[in-house]
């Protein structure tokens, strides 16, 4: 459970700091970043960068697959466990959400509200497998298993397979949050999610093996880490922030009543940050944050899908 930083300032040499011990915290259900006042933009000309990777540290765990029980002639009899991506080459780890905890003023321009929002923008949750036109895109599954958006602008939902996928979200009192069908291919949704604040869980209610988590925002200072573990939030103003980074947790406790898998506490750090003008501050997080010991959880079909 440590981290390392690098501070680099513009023209001036590399210079190291000391690993610093970050305490983890571990937070059951949503973590809520409610809004006091609203978030004016503004020209950030003096802002810093926070960058860095998220890595694995020691052996990577083999997490058991996730059942399939609908649609196993196109899906699969069962998909690869999300809960946890590490990059083999690198023990990067994919979908750690890495965001400033606090309620930013003001800040870098949000989204465009008047722009019209495209398959491949990064507002948008892809559902399902087309490799030519998204090659990252899952076969019966999200492609974005993490997502973060800004609360206060629309966010497209994308439909890939000629399935129904039906995103589900719910808020940590089980409430939903929203629910949208997406029953045709290559058509595109839009939705404000006001509703959606701090960390959320996601389904698709038909298929049970879909699962995933949306982070809404009211800022744009935060980052998804990418294959590599990599991330990186840009053009923040000046001053003293927390910085947060989260991954779900990975071991199946135990399956809800309708089959899907529910999983321990999520892995959290929190670190505190000073952005000085024109710095560029660079942190690596080591994951997990606790010792884990994989449980391998299956859950067996009793009939026949289709």
């Amino acid at each position: 459970m440590n981290w390392t930083q690098r501070i680099f300032i513009q023209k001036e040499p590399l210079r190291w700091f000391p690993g610093i011990f970050i305490a983890a915290v571990f937070i059951l259900g949503s973590t809520p970043l409610h809004a006091k006042e609203k978030y004016k933009e503004v020209e950030v000309t003096n802002g810093g960068t926070i960058r860095g990777m998220a890595k694995w540290k020691g052996d990577i765990p083999k997490l058991p697959p996730i059942t399939v029980f609908k649609h196993m002639d196109k899906c699969g009899q069962t998909v690869v466990n999300p809960a946890l991506v590490v990059n083999p080459e690198n023990k990067g780890v994919k979908f750690v959400a890495i965001y400033l905890k606090e309620e930013i003023a003001e800040g870098k321009p949000l989204p465009d509200e008047k722009e019209k929002i495209k398959r491949d923008s990064p507002r948008v949750l892809h559902a399902g497998k087309d490799k030519e036109q998204r090659p990252d895109s899952a076969l019966c599954n999200f492609e974005e298993h993490v997502f973060g958006f800004v609360r206060t602008r629309k966010v497209g939902f994308y439909n890939m397979e000629n399935l129904l996928h039906n995103p589900h979200a719910f808020g940590d009192n089980g409430a939903t949050l929203f629910n949208i069908p997406l029953p045709d291919p290559n058509r595109m949704s839009q939705k404000q999610l006001k509703r959606v604040k701090g960390v959320n869980r996601i389904q698709c209610d038909t298929h049970i093996h879909m699962n995933g988590w949306m982070l809404g925002f009211s800022h744009p200072y935060y980052s998804i880490t990418d294959h590599k573990g990599q991330f990186e939030i840009s053009q923040i103003p000046p001053g003293k922030y927390t910085l947060v980074a989260w991954h779900e947790g990975y071991n199946i406790k135990e399956f809800a009543a309708d089959n899907r898998p529910v999983y321990d506490e999520p892995h959290i750090f929190e670190q505190a940050v000073e952005i000085k003008a024109g710095e560029t501050i660079e942190l690596n997080f080591e994951f997990p944050a606790r010792d884990v010991t994989v449980e391998y959880k299956v859950v067996e079909r009793t009939v026949e899908g289709h």
